[in-house]
């Protein structure tokens, strides 16, 4: 078992939610803490309170259980169906990536610590279009890589791949690249495509 947990649900009220958590240290409990935090943001999400309003909630459930030296990160991304608006938040989350059609792309950086150490959430809100390629990774991928650079221009190349073909393609990259130290890698890859 690795550290890394996610989470990828539609809900009643006509969001999609995508989320993946990263538990500090290895094995089990890692797992274990990534898990906990991950099913107490699906149990809220069936409240009538926002994705922002559980967030903050379950922050500060964290901050009010006192100090621990076992901590979880969040990086999730709300997306509103029917207006194609999101919000993406962040603690102690490794960036997240929007590729966009016309070969750009937007960059979510970090700049926030994990669950429950303060009461700040990074939250930050897209609009998304059609074609959007949405990445959210742990940090085993592009925080450990040593050429990220070389990640992104192979998923410009491969971008309108299906999502799977993408995911498999980034982690073999990963995999085969060196790496600042040896970690779990996680990635959700979310493709905004048009109804007709």
């Amino acid at each position: 078992l690795c550290g890394d947990n996610h989470l990828i649900k539609s809900y009643q009220n006509g969001h999609f939610l995508a989320a993946i958590s990263d538990g500090m240290g290895k094995g089990y409990k890692a797992f274990e803490d990534s898990k906990r935090v991950l099913d107490a943001l699906d149990s809220l999400c069936y409240c009538a309170t926002s994705v922002n309003t559980n967030i903050e909630i379950l922050n500060l459930l964290y901050i009010l259980q006192g100090y621990t030296e076992r901590y979880s990160t969040i990086d999730a991304i709300d997306i509103n169906r029917s207006t194609m608006n999101a919000s993406i938040y962040k603690l102690g989350a490794s960036s997240s990536y929007i590729f966009h059609e016309d070969n750009t792309y937007t960059k979510i950086e970090n700049n926030s610590l994990p669950l429950g150490i303060e009461e700040d959430v990074l939250r930050k809100e897209i609009e998304l279009k059609y074609n959007d390629l949405i990445l959210l990774s742990s940090d085993g991928i592009f925080e450990n890589i040593v050429n990220e650079n070389g990640l992104l221009e192979l998923i410009k190349t491969i971008k309108d791949e299906l999502p799977q073909k993408i995911a498999y393609e980034v982690l073999q990259y990963t995999i085969n690249s060196k790496v600042k130290v040896k970690d779990d890698m996680s990635i959700v890859i979310l493709k905004v495509e048009q109804i007709t």
